[in-house]
């Protein structure tokens, strides 16, 4: 059994500020949030560590409601639904807040 690596400070100030922001995806549709909001790790291949790695502040619906989440869905058939990837997902995050996150110097 491995252990999980916890995030550093600036990794947590990074999830704070995101969940203080709200669901991106609601923002986006102009939906009224009614959950509470999720970080979702942005990863790319098989097996990958979620530590470290770049981020979006989802609620739980658009996170891993059945049929609605992107966990619920899988990652082809969100992007169709909400005709939107991950990365515009978080650049929308990146203008709408007005935080850029440096990526690099966080891992």
């Amino acid at each position: 059994m491995s252990k999980r690596k916890k995030p550093n400070k600036k990794m947590l100030e990074v999830y704070r500020m995101q969940k203080e922001y709200g669901c991106v995806l609601c923002k986006k549709l102009e939906a009224r949030q009614t959950t509470h909001t999720e970080i979702h790790h942005l990863r790319k291949g098989m097996g990958m560590s979620q530590r470290g790695v770049m981020c979006i502040p989802l609620c739980v619906f658009h996170h891993r409601e059945h049929g609605h989440g992107y966990h619920g869905l899988g990652r082809r058939a969100f992007e169709a639904k909400y005709n939107c990837t991950e990365e515009e997902l978080l650049s929308a995050y990146e203008v709408g807040s007005d935080h850029y996150i440096n990526w690099v110097s966080l891992s």
